[in-house]
């Protein structure tokens, strides 16, 4: 019995010692375990932070924001103190490459972007019509615009154009005793003198045909439709009015009997680079082609440049039409008569058909 005691214990001891060798072994392949993970990990680790010190972070992108009605009505903005700052600051209007950011509370799909300025019409043409037939009158050219005035009709231009009869009556005597082409003489230096510095002008005189002054019988005959024929603009500068001003003083009417025509120096004068944006059309006499002129106006003045009407002891149906062509295209009037001076309505009291050349006026 003892000795099956004994041998029992001896087996349970093996066991417990099995056992132990056993359990042993476990934790130590555990440990190896937890060692091998716990390099894996700090292998990854070390990966991770390399990958993000070497590829550096994609770039942020800012939303496509629009500006929209909703996003404006929510700001709250002075609109007095808006107004006044751009009244203050007038800009340009801006160019693709100067838009300012979109900004808005409200994001859209599409973006709407705003511009400092309103952009304003590039070619000038804007929406309303000048004076005349509605043409306008914006040509261009540049030039020293302004206030100007002969015989007494003032007009703001830019670019004028006397037309002034030298024909054989103009050197009829007035009421003053003077003859009428002295006191035009005296009128149109006054005028040429008075230009604004730097206004292009010209002087065009006629009688039957239209010349640029000096001896009639040997200046050229002009054609309107021929580039060459068509004057120049002079300057209001020191040598432009001086060289006009002793033209005038030295031009006389053409010798013999001529008749008065009022087409081919308008035609002459319209037929200019840059046309007028003013025309004075100065006759002492019924024009041979008056009526012509009248009812052609719209093609010999597509533009609707003002042709101003100065009738010079011119009463009667001769002054009627001069004022027709000139109210046409929205131009003044003014009569000399008997050393007087009547301009718009008091003028117009003379254009009517009971008035005849050569009648004596109560005035």
């Amino acid at each position: 019995m003892s000795e099956k005691s004994k041998l029992d214990r001896d087996a349970l001891a093996a066991k417990q010692q099995a056992a132990e060798i056993a359990l042993d072994r476990s934790e130590a392949k555990s440990r190896y375990s937890s060692a091998a993970v716990t390099v894996l990990v700090h292998v990854i680790i070390a990966l991770l932070l390399t990958l993000i010190l070497i590829v550096p972070p994609p770039e942020d992108i800012s939303p496509l924001v629009a500006a929209t009605n909703e996003g404006l009505e929510k700001d709250d903005l002075n609109k007095k103190d808006f107004a006044r700052s751009v009244q203050q600051k007038p800009q340009p209007a801006q160019s693709a490459s100067r838009v300012t950011p979109i900004a808005s509370a409200v994001t859209s799909p599409v973006a709407v972007p705003t511009f400092e300025d309103p952009v304003e019409d590039p070619l000038g043409l804007g929406v309303d019509f000048g004076k005349g037939f509605g043409y306008g009158r914006g040509t261009g050219g540049g030039g020293g615009g302004g206030s100007i005035s002969f015989y007494g009709a003032p007009t703001q231009s830019e670019r004028v154009v006397f037309i002034v009869d030298f024909s054989n009556s103009m050197e009829a005597l007035d009421a003053t005793g003077s003859s009428r082409l002295a006191r035009l003489r005296s009128e149109l230096t006054k005028s040429i003198n008075s230009l604004p510095k730097g206004m292009p002008f010209q002087v065009i005189y006629y009688s039957t045909e239209p010349w640029l002054g000096g001896n009639y019988e040997q200046a050229p005959t002009l054609y309107p439709d021929n580039p060459g024929d068509r004057p120049h603009w002079s300057t209001a500068d020191a040598d432009g009015i001086g060289r006009a001003v002793a033209t005038v003083r030295s031009t006389s009417p053409p010798v013999g009997a001529g008749a008065t025509l009022w087409k081919k120096p308008l035609q002459l004068a319209l037929a200019m680079s840059p046309p007028p944006s003013d025309i004075y059309l100065l006759s002492d006499g019924e024009a041979q082609d008056g009526d012509e002129v009248l009812s052609q106006i719209r093609t010999i003045n597509p533009n609707g440049v003002a042709i101003h009407a100065i009738g010079l002891e011119l009463a009667g149906v001769g002054f009627k039409t001069l004022c027709d062509i000139s109210r046409a295209t929205g131009g003044t009037q003014t009569l000399v008569l008997k050393g007087k001076t009547y301009s718009g309505p008091a003028a117009l009291r003379y254009a009517t058909d009971e008035f005849d050349l050569g009648s004596e006026f109560d005035l």
